[in-house]
């Protein structure tokens, strides 16, 4: 992956990150929240936006480093 497609998919899951968390708290915060169906999609926009943060890239490990 080249460095514009990196800085492109990490600003990508940064605006979806951002739009669950958003939408989550609107949600939460809008009346009527304590619809069932409402707090469900707050939790499942809550744990997408948790999950996909284990998505961001990492730097590939150094294969010369070697473990103590």
């Amino acid at each position: 992956m080249n460095t514009r497609e990196r800085a492109a998919y990490k600003a990508g899951l940064r605006a979806a990150i951002h739009a669950a968390r958003t939408t989550a708290i609107t949600m939460e915060t809008a009346p009527g929240s304590a619809d069932v169906r409402k707090q469900a999609a707050v939790a499942a926009l809550s744990a997408f936006a948790e999950s996909a943060e284990g998505l961001a890239l990492t730097p590939k490990p150094d294969p010369t480093h070697e473990d103590p």
